[in-house]
């Protein structure tokens, strides 16, 4: 047996390997494909991400300023101020059960056993007065005793001052001594002190001149 041509080994490798019906196709039709390029990956399927939520502005979402009416606002505790008392123009003893004032300034040791000098009760009891009868005020050193205060503080009816003063806001004569001058209606007598009267008795006479004017009537 002759050996077959390449021409029929090939057709007859073909007719024994492969029965089914063959067509050839020229080469230059037909496109050389790489195994590589046969085996493609699958197409990466993009994540799907989802679109961000955007709310709505509503015009009630915006800040509202707060009105002066509507802040809460802490209220400062201010330190306490305690009102300094006012110094006293002077110190008052005795029952005044009638009235009268007795006006001095002497210190404080002599001013609290007044109402037992022996002198001073003699001038009043030449006027009808005892010591229960009487308020006993001694003008504070440096103070000048206000008619008017003394009158919200007790009765005033009549005012006997032995060197000490007295001040007022209300319309009145001139004080001079021994010369009785009314103030609002209460009768006030200005004389020398206690202790000037208890050596003359000129002041004296004088003093007692005046008395008669306001209590002898």
């Amino acid at each position: 047996m002759a050996a077959l041509t390449p021409e029929q080994l090939n057709a007859e490798f073909l007719k024994h390997f492969m029965p089914e019906t063959l067509y050839l196709i020229e080469q230059d039709q037909v496109s050389v494909v790489s195994a590589s390029e046969l085996i493609t990956e699958p197409a990466a399927i993009p994540a799907t991400t989802e679109a961000p939520v955007i709310k709505p502005v509503r015009e009630t979402d915006a800040p509202v300023p707060a009105s002066p009416a509507t802040v809460a606002t802490a209220t400062p505790k201010l330190p306490k101020i305690e009102t300094a008392p006012q110094p006293k123009s002077f110190d008052l003893i005795g029952e005044n059960r009638k009235g009268l004032i007795v006006l001095v300034t002497l210190p404080d040791a002599a001013f609290r056993v007044l109402p037992q000098s022996q002198f001073l009760t003699k001038i009043l009891a030449a006027i009808g007065f005892g010591p229960s009868d009487v308020a006993f005020v001694n003008n504070v050193s440096g103070a000048i005793t206000k008619f008017e205060a003394l009158r919200e503080t007790t009765q005033t009816k009549y005012i006997i001052s032995f060197a000490s003063r007295l001040d007022t806001d209300l319309p009145h004569e001139k004080f001079t001594l021994y010369n009785p001058v009314p103030v609002d209606g209460v009768p006030v007598v200005f004389s020398q002190s206690l202790a000037v009267l208890d050596g003359d008795q000129e002041q004296k006479k004088l003093l007692w001149a005046a008395l008669q004017r306001v209590f002898k009537k």
